[in-house]
């Protein structure tokens, strides 16, 4: 196990676990993030730094908490959460909110509608009559409406077009020519290497040139789609000669299509929200000044915000002392829970870079999750074969701090955090390294 120094913070101590077991402690040595294959977005400016034209007044977003959950419905504040400091996730997308009726889409007329197949209109008619019933409707009304919407819809067909003349240019590709804007434009995407955006800059290596000069896509070409309301409101459906059959849930528009298509209304629409975890809502609130968190229709204050967060969550004052931290030297924290960790802290962003760290954070006046050698062996070996390194990341509180104290966000003044990475010694390996030496 070895004990390591920030990146970005070299006075930083080593942390204060029990390590009186250890064998040998060494000096960490930092590695450097590893970057992506392909990468398919602009890197934006972090908030808070937009400010609107006509008033320049900060733009402060709104999110709401519904069934203990933080969401932002509003589509115009969805995409500047997410892609200026990647928070939050899309509710039914991995990350990136981009869910999408359908992956195929065609022109009728005017008009570019998604294709779905027959069954995956039955079954968002099958959600439609759920949700009226949920209503108190009556069966034989909920029948004679859906039978209504079910009829199909005619339009005037015209020359189907190309699915990449539908949406502007400037918005699928943003041009990242060295020099271009002045480099502390808000609007132009800021790369690798400007110490001003970037914090880790100066202990990372800059990119190639070459890439200064490359345009960078937004979204890999099969995935744009038209940004229209009118696309959901009618479908395309596909009609197979036999409709109970299984059939898949994409449908193929190419000429090698089997079945006829029909324009329906949908039954069913799905808007994709911006699910933020208390941690992210919080810095937003209490950190950026650029969030707005409502409950019950009521805007909440920052100390309201705080207490909320932890009844709903007993450890959300030492998550959130981590999660500040590591904001505050440049990393993007995500949560680990699919490693079995508390975050995953990735540079400047999971479209850009692999996680570099696994950390558990832990608050060493309590022992809210006892850490056996075994637990720590097995979750260091789990890090260890997805290229990653294991952090554990200690908050230490004061001995004289009372519950009292804990329920206000000043009490974060006071928190100390320490961390130590650990490694696993391989006996093999450090042989090998012995006899080069």
């Amino acid at each position: 196990m070895r004990s390591r120094q920030k990146p970005c913070d070299k006075a930083a101590r080593c942390c204060a676990w029990d390590l009186t077991d250890l064998s040998f402690m060494t000096e960490a040595v930092f590695q450097a993030p590893k970057r992506r294959a392909k990468v398919y977005e602009s890197f934006e400016a972090p908030l808070p730094i937009s400010l609107s034209a006509e008033d320049k007044e900060p733009i402060i977003y709104r999110a709401e908490i519904i069934s203990h959950h933080v969401v932002v419905t509003d589509p115009a504040h969805i995409l500047p959460l997410y892609e200026r400091g990647y928070f939050g996730k899309g509710v039914f997308s991995r990350s990136r909110p981009e869910h999408g009726i359908s992956q195929q889409w065609k022109y009728v007329g005017d008009r570019c509608l998604p294709v779905i197949s027959s069954s995956e209109y039955q079954k968002r008619l099958r959600w439609a009559r759920a949700a009226l019933l949920m209503q108190g409707l009556e069966d034989e009304s909920v029948s004679h409406a859906l039978e209504t919407l079910t009829k199909p819809v005619e339009f005037v067909v015209g020359e189907e077009q190309s699915l990449g003349s539908l949406v502007d240019q400037s918005m699928d590709e943003v041009s990242c020519e060295h020099g271009s804007l002045d480099r502390t434009d808000p609007a132009r995407p800021q790369r690798q290497g400007n110490p001003l955006y970037d914090p880790l800059a100066e202990v990372c290596p800059e990119e190639p040139e070459q890439l200064l000069k490359a345009h960078v896509k937004c979204r890999r070409p099969e995935e744009q789609q038209p940004m229209s309301s009118e696309a959901y409101q009618h479908v395309l459906v596909v009609l197979s000669e036999d409709d109970d059959s299984a059939s898949s849930t994409t449908a193929n528009v190419s000429g090698e299509q089997q079945g006829k298509l029909v324009c329906r209304i949908n039954p069913f629409s799905m808007m994709e929200y911006l699910q933020l975890s208390y941690e992210e809502a919080f810095f937003l609130v209490y950190a950026l000044g650029c969030l707005s968190v409502y409950y019950s229709g009521e805007a909440l204050s920052v100390a309201q915000v705080w207490t909320m967060f932890r009844s709903l969550q007993p450890s959300f004052s030492s998550s959130y002392a981590a999660y500040h931290y590591f904001r505050s030297k440049g990393w993007v924290p995500k949560s680990g829970i699919k490693y079995g960790t508390d975050l995953m802290l990735y540079r400047k962003g999971p479209p850009f870079y692999h996680a570099s760290y696994s950390v558990v954070v832990n608050r060493c006046d309590e022992s809210l999750r006892p850490f056996s050698w075994k637990s720590l062996a097995a979750l260091s070996r789990t890090t260890g074969n997805v290229s990653k390194e294991l952090m554990l990341c200690s908050v230490i509180t004061p001995s004289d701090m009372t519950e009292d104290m804990l329920s206000s966000p000043e009490c974060l003044k006071r928190f100390t955090l320490q961390e130590v990475i650990v490694s696993r010694w391989v006996s093999s390996r450090e042989r090998t390294e012995q006899e080069e030496i």
